[in-house]
């Protein structure tokens, strides 16, 4: 009976050492488990530099298109509102006399047609009296040579007394036509014929800006100007260029324009044309440009402000963010394909701002590295 116990007990003591060699050697000298190592984020392949897809490098990188954008430069120009050329009208007296009604005054707008002044003219009375002696010349060749043309049908009269006729009729016409011509040039209207008086008519819708008519005053220069009219629903600006600048108003260049004593006014335009000469005063060139005046209140002689936009050559620009700089150099890392970047050595103009233009080095489209380019910069 002891024997048995004793060799139970050995057997037990047998499996414990063999459970506790077992445990010893699985937990305890067992070899340490060595993790795996990480890809790295970056590798360079053939000069560039390979990002690996979904690492956190990638995260930070943002990369976007290079724009392209037509610059302008801008001179800003004192000016002065003038009227338009073919805008303004001198009206000359149809013929000398004394005036008899002066019907408008100075700065009051007018019609086309309106009535101006009236003119008792000598001149006028000899010009309707030579229409009435044509007009009865006329009559009474047309009924010589109707007669004549029915004698000859009747075998009463010899051909050359119709061709007198005829050639009779012709110079009537003629002289009728002289004679009613002269008298629109005289601007006669019958209504005025009777007191012997000839209308001074506006040509066109405007304001009078100088007169130089009064009643009882005799006109006996036909060739004086009497009022002066100006069509001021539209006028032209005019920009004093220095003389040094008139080789940038090649192209298309517009201007835009303020009135200091009229604040809020505003007009904008191409430059409609360009002084020939430049003024020996000033040393500079007139540029202008149409501004509406449907109110009339741009007035000749009105201080303006113009800006003269000069359009520039196209330019790339990209943000300073995509900048790095190494030693003298400037450069950027563009994307040539998918997470695959190369770095580019620029030439740039710095310019107040986000942005900068680049001269050289970069085209329109490529797509660069503007956040995050310095954790590329491995060099």
């Amino acid at each position: 009976m002891r024997v048995a116990r004793v060799s139970a007990l050995a057997v037990g003591l047998l499996i414990l050492v063999l459970l506790l060699g077992f445990f010893l050697r699985t937990h305890l000298f067992a070899p340490a488990h060595v993790a795996a190592p990480d890809a790295p984020m970056m590798t360079r392949q053939n000069g560039s530099i390979v990002v690996r897809d979904g690492s956190p490098l990638q995260k930070r990188l943002v990369v976007t298109p290079v724009v392209s954008a037509r610059d302008t430069t801008a001179m800003v120009l004192p000016a002065q509102v003038v009227p338009i050329p073919d805008h303004q009208v001198n009206v000359l007296a149809p013929a000398t006399g004394r005036i008899m009604s002066v019907a408008v005054q100075l700065g009051q707008h007018v019609s086309r047609g309106q009535v101006l002044a009236t003119i008792a003219a000598s001149d006028l009375d000899q010009a309707w009296a030579d229409d009435r002696r044509a007009r009865a010349a006329l009559d009474f060749a047309k009924r010589a040579y109707d007669r004549a043309r029915g004698v000859l049908a009747a075998g009463g009269n010899a051909v050359k007394d119709l061709e007198s006729a005829r050639n009779d009729l012709a110079q009537a016409e003629a002289e009728s036509q002289r004679t009613h011509q002269r008298l629109q040039v005289l601007g006669a209207r019958s209504d005025y014929a009777a007191q012997g008086q000839v209308p001074l008519v506006s040509p066109v819708d405007g304001v009078v800006s100088t007169t130089n008519m009064a009643v009882g005053e005799n006109i006996t220069d036909s060739t004086a100007v009497q009022m002066t009219l100006l069509d001021l629903s539209s006028v032209w600006v005019a920009a004093a260029v220095p003389e040094d600048r008139t080789d940038d108003l090649a192209g298309n260049v517009t201007l835009d324009i303020t009135f200091p004593a009229m604040p809020g006014r505003h007009c904008a335009g191409p430059m409609a044309t360009l002084d020939p000469l430049v003024k020996p005063d000033t040393r500079r060139v007139n540029a202008y440009v149409v501004c509406p005046n449907s109110d009339g209140t741009l007035r000749p002689g009105l201080f303006a402000s113009a800006k003269l936009n000069i359009p520039a050559e196209v330019s790339i620009l990209v943000p300073k963010s995509a900048l790095l700089m190494n030693n003298d150099q400037v450069s950027v890392f563009i994307e040539t394909s998918p997470r695959v970047f190369q770095r580019r050595v620029v030439t740039i103009i710095y310019d107040e701002g986000d942005d900068v233009r680049v001269q050289s080095g970069l085209s329109a489209g490529e797509r660069v590295v503007t956040s995050g380019a310095i954790l590329l910069n491995d060099d």
